[in-house]
């Protein structure tokens, strides 16, 4: 029986880590991308105005599909997990947001 090699990535944390990230970075991304003259916290408050944070938020969690394939590709388990985990999490948040 051939032992299996633990990762050092192969952690829940990680994976965690990268589901919480992600989905921020790749909002702020959007945001240097299509606001030059407004400032970030001008920017989060007009979306919150037009009731767009909350999509545009919940549509850069769809990130973490991509990064839960990867891990599950490179058999990192533990680490799939953490990011199902970080997407179950921001999904709280966007319940919680709507009945607010």
């Amino acid at each position: 029986m051939q032992r299996r090699r633990k990762n050092k990535l192969d952690t829940v944390g990680t994976g965690l880590l990268a589901g919480l990230a992600l989905p921020v970075l790749i909002f702020f991304i959007v945001y240097l991308v299509t606001e030059d003259e407004v400032s970030f916290a001008d920017y989060i408050s007009g979306m919150w105005q037009m009731h767009a944070l909350i999509k545009l938020g919940s549509l850069c969690v769809f990130a973490n599909v991509a990064v839960f394939w990867f891990f599950l590709k490179k058999k990192y388990e533990k680490a799939a997990r953490g990011v199902l985990g970080a997407t179950i999490l921001y999904a709280f948040l966007v319940l919680i947001s709507r009945a607010v």
